[in-house]
C-alpha cells in the first residue's frame, strides 16, 4: 500500500486543482469593479441595488446569499448530474438554508468591519478589514463550519457516518486544504469586495462566491 499523502502534498495539489478558478474568479471580479469605477452610466444601477440593500438591510443577505449562493449552484448541480440519486431535496434544502444563514452572518461580519475600520478605500483600511476577514473570520468560523456541515453533506446527512469517516487526521488535512485554497481565492477578492461601498459589498460577495461555485462545478469531475 502507498502511505497517506503529506499535509503538504494535499495542499499542493488542491492549490494547483484551484488555480484556473482562481484566476478567473479575479478577473470577473476585477471586471465588476471596472464597471463600478469606470463606466458613469452604469453607476445608477449599481446605486438602485445598493437602495435595496439599504431598504431590506440583513433581509438582502439572507435572500441574495441563499439565492447566489445555494439555489443557483443547486440547479447547475442537479442539472448535471453531481447529486447522488434521491437526495435532490435534501440539497436543495442544504444549500438554500446554509447560505441562507452564511448570509446573515456575512452581513452582520461586514456590518462590523464598516463599524471597526470606517468604511474608506485608503490601503491601509482594506488591509485591516482582509486580514480581519481571512485571519479570525476565516481560520475560526467559515472554513470550520463550511468543513463540518459540507462533510455532513457529503456522508450522506449522516452525523454517525461523518463521525466515522472524518478522523483527526482527515479533519487537519481537509482544514489546511479548505484554508489555503480558500486564502488563494478569496484574499484578492475580498480587498476588492471592501473597495466598495458597505452597501454593495454583500452584492459582490454574492456575485463572486456564485461565480465561483459554478465554476468548480464544470471543472470537477466528481460531485
Amino acid at each position: 500500500m502507498h502511505p497517506p499523502p503529506s499535509i503538504w502534498h494535499t495542499i499542493k495539489a488542491a492549490l494547483i486543482q484551484n488555480r484556473f478558478p482562481a484566476i478567473v474568479l479575479q478577473i470577473f471580479a476585477a471586471c465588476i469593479l471596472g464597471l463600478y469605477f469606470g463606466m458613469e452610466s452604469l453607476r445608477p444601477a449599481f446605486e438602485t441595488i445598493g437602495e435595496l440593500k439599504a431598504s431590506a438591510g440583513i433581509l438582502f443577505a439572507i435572500l441574495s446569499t441563499a439565492l447566489f449562493g445555494g439555489l443557483i449552484p443547486w440547479g447547475v448541480m442537479a442539472r448535471r448530474g453531481r447529486i447522488p440519486p434521491g437526495l435532490k431535496v435534501r440539497y436543495f434544502f442544504f444549500y438554500v438554508i446554509y447560505w441562507a444563514v452564511q448570509g446573515a452572518f456575512v452581513d452582520t461580519f461586514y456590518t462590523f468591519q464598516t463599524v471597526w475600520f470606517g468604511s474608506g478605500t485608503d490601503f491601509k483600511t482594506l488591509l485591516y478589514k482582509m486580514l480581519i476577514d481571512q485571519g479570525p473570520w476565516n481560520l475560526l468560523w467559515a472554513t470550520p463550519v463550511g468543513l463540518v456541515f459540507y462533510g455532513w453533506k457529503n456522508c450522506g446527512f449522516s452525523w454517525s457516518r461523518f463521525r466515522k469517516l472524518y478522523t483527526p487526521k482527515l479533519i487537519i488535512h481537509s482544514y489546511a486544504t479548505i484554508q489555503f485554497s480558500s486564502w488563494m481565492v478569496w484574499i484578492p477578492a475580498v480587498l476588492m469586495i471592501y473597495s466598495l461601498p458597505p452597501d454593495l459589498q454583500v452584492p459582490l460577495f454574492n456575485l463572486v462566491l456564485c461565480f465561483f461555485s459554478l465554476i468548480l462545478t464544470f471543472v470537477t469531475r466528481s460531485p
